[in-house]
């Protein structure tokens, strides 16, 4: 943390019935009631494992007992840390199947998202509702080249989603994207070799994540210049002026 703009760490979300027991003791009062509201025993596994190693990975930094780590969520259901901690730290959570992917930063605003590769019939299609002008172009480009369009386009989206959770506004900051719009300080890195952790690395299955870094309280504003830059990045590789994240496992 300490040399990073950002850390990225990974986790499987797969649990036994001790391994439960010992997150649900982890987890607030809130946490718990959320937990049993859940109908489906793998979206409640899930949640009691994730939010579990957010707040031993949160606790590790803070030096606090997991339980005792002072989580809140955002109107737009984005976690943050209560006021009053020890330190500035920002983090974002995201999940897709039983992987769980956790950034922390302790400069910057952050957002990560991962999406697991799969195919996508109306890829032209959802691509015209959730990717800029610019960012459609890179598509159009990628698979006049030969890449696999739907892979090309998870990972122009995770950079949207990564960059919308550093803002905190969730999908309603999608308009504002389409527009051209970018918040200040925005800076995108793919994370192409996101590393899987124990138990999950014998698996085919791929993944697509991005992580972005925004000024703290960044909302969106107007930017060409930012506009033209993204024209110019490669749709396969990020290359921002600093990269914003070293990967890790936990």
């Amino acid at each position: 943390m300490a040399t990073s703009d950002a850390v990225v760490c990974t986790a499987s979300l797969l649990c036994d019935d001790v391994e439960l027991q010992r997150c649900h003791a982890m987890l607030s009062a809130t946490e718990q009631a959320r937990c049993m509201g859940y109908s489906n025993d793998v979206v409640a596994r899930r949640f009691a494992r994730g939010r579990a190693v957010v707040r031993e990975m949160l606790g590790s930094i803070l030096s606090v007992a997991p339980a005792q780590v002072a989580l809140r969520e955002g109107l737009h259901g984005k976690p943050y840390l209560a006021a009053g901690g020890p330190r500035s730290l920002w983090f974002s959570v995201s999940h897709t199947d039983e992987l769980l992917v956790l950034a922390m930063s302790l400069v910057a605003d952050v957002g990560v998202d991962v999406e697991r590769s799969r195919a996508f019939e109306q890829w032209q299609r959802v691509a015209g509702r959730v990717l800029d002008p610019q960012e459609r172009q890179l598509l159009a480009i990628a698979v006049e080249q030969g890449h696999d369009p739907s892979e090309t386009f998870l990972r122009l989206w995770c950079r949207v989603e990564a960059e919308l959770k550093a803002v905190g506004c969730g999908i309603q900051g999608l308009e504002a994207h389409l527009a051209g719009q970018r918040p200040r300080g925005l800076r995108l890195a793919d994370l192409a070799d996101l590393p899987m952790p124990e138990g999950m690395k014998a698996s085919t299955v791929r993944y697509q994540a991005a992580v972005a870094l925004v000024t703290p309280g960044a909302g969106y504003v107007p930017s060409a210049d930012t506009a033209r830059h993204s024209a110019r990045e490669s749709p396969h590789a990020a290359s921002p002026a600093t990269m914003p994240a070293r990967a890790s496992t936990t």
